[in-house]
């Protein structure tokens, strides 16, 4: 992996986080990798409630 550009190398450590997080009974996980290699991750063991940024009465169709 000498050669491997900082996103290659974060990409394989989020598989790695990801298979490991399964295995510990993880009950979410959210990784984001920016393009310069650096990963932000949001994880737990229980899982969030709502999380919707919108709400129903926001979805309108036609007039």
């Amino acid at each position: 992996m000498a050669n491997s550009s900082p996103l290659t190398m974060a990409r394989n450590t989020v598989v790695a986080l990801l298979r490991e997080a399964r295995e510990a009974g993880w009950a979410q996980a959210k990784f984001e990798i920016k393009p310069d290699g650096s990963v932000t991750v949001d994880a737990g063991m229980t899982t969030q409630e709502g999380g919707d940024d919108f709400l129903a009465s926001d979805l309108r169709m036609g007039k």
